[in-house]
Protein backbone atom coordinates (compact mmCIF):
# COMPACT_ATOMS: atom_id res chain seq x y z
CA UNK A 1 0.00 0.00 0.00
CA UNK A 2 1.00 3.51 -0.98
CA UNK A 3 0.80 5.90 1.93
CA UNK A 4 1.71 8.58 0.21
CA UNK A 5 -0.79 7.90 -2.63
CA UNK A 6 -3.21 7.26 -0.13
CA UNK A 7 -3.09 10.62 1.29
CA UNK A 8 -3.25 12.42 -1.69
CA UNK A 9 -6.21 10.30 -3.01
CA UNK A 10 -8.01 11.47 0.60
CA UNK A 11 -7.00 15.19 -0.34
CA UNK A 12 -8.39 15.06 -3.86
CA UNK A 13 -11.71 13.20 -2.45
CA UNK A 14 -11.75 16.25 0.17
CA UNK A 15 -11.08 18.95 -2.32
CA UNK A 16 -14.02 17.41 -4.62
CA UNK A 17 -16.74 16.61 -1.93
CA UNK A 18 -15.54 20.27 -0.32
CA UNK A 19 -16.46 21.72 -4.08
CA UNK A 20 -19.57 19.81 -5.20
CA UNK A 21 -20.84 20.84 -1.55
CA UNK A 22 -20.56 24.07 -2.00
CA UNK A 23 -21.96 24.56 -5.19
CA UNK A 24 -24.89 22.49 -4.04
CA UNK A 25 -25.26 25.03 -0.58
CA UNK A 26 -25.69 28.23 -3.14
CA UNK A 27 -28.10 26.57 -5.80
CA UNK A 28 -31.39 28.01 -6.08
CA UNK A 29 -33.85 25.38 -5.04
CA UNK A 30 -31.15 23.38 -2.72
CA UNK A 31 -30.66 26.20 -0.01
CA UNK A 32 -31.22 25.09 3.32
CA UNK A 33 -32.52 21.26 2.05
CA UNK A 34 -29.44 19.38 3.73
CA UNK A 35 -30.83 16.11 2.71
CA UNK A 36 -31.62 17.36 -1.04
CA UNK A 37 -27.75 18.41 -1.15
CA UNK A 38 -26.14 15.13 0.65
CA UNK A 39 -28.46 12.81 -1.75
CA UNK A 40 -27.03 14.41 -5.06
CA UNK A 41 -23.48 14.37 -3.37
CA UNK A 42 -24.28 10.69 -2.07
CA UNK A 43 -24.68 10.02 -6.35
CA UNK A 44 -21.75 12.29 -7.17
CA UNK A 45 -19.66 10.37 -5.09
CA UNK A 46 -19.82 6.70 -7.04
CA UNK A 47 -18.16 7.88 -10.34
CA UNK A 48 -15.83 10.31 -8.37
CA UNK A 49 -14.35 7.61 -5.83
CA UNK A 50 -14.25 4.68 -8.47
CA UNK A 51 -12.63 7.37 -10.62
CA UNK A 52 -9.94 7.89 -8.19
CA UNK A 53 -9.46 4.87 -6.85
CA UNK A 54 -8.47 3.61 -10.53
CA UNK A 55 -6.05 6.53 -10.37
CA UNK A 56 -4.65 5.42 -7.05
CA UNK A 57 -4.81 1.59 -8.43
CA UNK A 58 -3.02 2.23 -11.07
CA UNK A 59 0.35 2.15 -9.45
CA UNK A 60 -0.61 -0.14 -6.95
CA UNK A 61 -2.17 -3.73 -7.25
CA UNK A 62 -5.38 -3.39 -6.31
CA UNK A 63 -7.03 -6.10 -3.54
CA UNK A 64 -10.50 -5.84 -1.39
CA UNK A 65 -8.40 -5.13 2.02
CA UNK A 66 -6.41 -2.40 -0.02
CA UNK A 67 -9.46 -1.03 -0.91
CA UNK A 68 -10.65 -0.82 2.36
CA UNK A 69 -7.41 0.67 3.69
CA UNK A 70 -7.70 3.27 1.05
CA UNK A 71 -11.34 4.30 2.09
CA UNK A 72 -10.13 4.52 6.03
CA UNK A 73 -7.36 7.02 4.89
CA UNK A 74 -9.66 8.89 2.64
CA UNK A 75 -11.81 9.12 5.93
CA UNK A 76 -8.49 10.00 8.09
CA UNK A 77 -7.65 12.62 5.57
CA UNK A 78 -10.67 14.13 4.85
CA UNK A 79 -11.53 14.28 9.10
CA UNK A 80 -7.89 16.12 9.53
CA UNK A 81 -9.00 18.73 6.77
CA UNK A 82 -12.40 18.98 8.04
CA UNK A 83 -11.05 19.89 11.54
CA UNK A 84 -8.02 22.17 10.23
CA UNK A 85 -10.61 23.91 7.42
CA UNK A 86 -13.70 23.40 7.22
CA UNK A 87 -15.63 23.69 10.61
CA UNK A 88 -12.96 26.71 11.65
CA UNK A 89 -13.47 28.97 9.15
CA UNK A 90 -16.71 27.95 7.60
CA UNK A 91 -18.59 26.23 10.05
CA UNK A 92 -17.35 27.62 13.29
CA UNK A 93 -19.16 24.59 15.37
CA UNK A 94 -17.71 21.39 15.67
CA UNK A 95 -20.86 20.06 17.59
CA UNK A 96 -22.92 21.59 14.78
CA UNK A 97 -20.67 20.05 12.24
CA UNK A 98 -19.92 16.46 13.85
CA UNK A 99 -23.78 15.91 14.36
CA UNK A 100 -25.17 15.92 10.78
CA UNK A 101 -26.10 11.97 10.51
CA UNK A 102 -25.77 12.62 6.43
CA UNK A 103 -22.41 13.01 6.70
CA UNK A 104 -21.90 9.54 8.16
CA UNK A 105 -24.28 8.64 5.49
CA UNK A 106 -21.49 9.58 2.73
CA UNK A 107 -18.18 8.17 4.78
CA UNK A 108 -19.37 4.85 4.97
CA UNK A 109 -20.90 5.02 1.20
CA UNK A 110 -16.53 6.44 0.43
CA UNK A 111 -15.55 3.44 2.43
CA UNK A 112 -17.47 0.54 0.88
CA UNK A 113 -16.91 2.39 -2.62
CA UNK A 114 -13.63 2.25 -2.29
CA UNK A 115 -13.73 -1.62 -1.04
CA UNK A 116 -15.72 -2.30 -3.63
CA UNK A 117 -13.21 -0.50 -6.07
CA UNK A 118 -10.51 -2.57 -4.76
CA UNK A 119 -12.22 -5.56 -5.12
CA UNK A 120 -13.96 -4.87 -8.52
CA UNK A 121 -10.23 -3.78 -10.14
CA UNK A 122 -9.03 -7.31 -8.22
CA UNK A 123 -10.51 -9.19 -10.35
CA UNK A 124 -10.49 -7.74 -13.71
CA UNK A 125 -6.51 -7.06 -12.71
CA UNK A 126 -6.06 -10.97 -12.23
CA UNK A 127 -8.04 -12.49 -14.95
CA UNK A 128 -5.67 -14.54 -16.88
CA UNK A 129 -5.33 -13.88 -20.45
CA UNK A 130 -6.79 -16.38 -22.84
CA UNK A 131 -4.93 -17.53 -25.73
CA UNK A 132 -6.39 -17.32 -29.32
CA UNK A 133 -5.24 -20.84 -29.78
CA UNK A 134 -6.90 -22.40 -26.31
CA UNK A 135 -10.30 -20.74 -27.29
CA UNK A 136 -10.14 -23.01 -31.09
CA UNK A 137 -10.09 -25.94 -28.91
Amino acid sequence: MNIKRAILFGIMLWVAIFAIISILMFTPGLVDKDFYQFLILWILMIPLVLLLAKWYFRKDAPTTKKGFLLGVIAVLVGTVLDIAITVPFFVKSYSVFYSNVFMYIGIAEGILLATYAGYEFDATYTVASVDDSEIKE
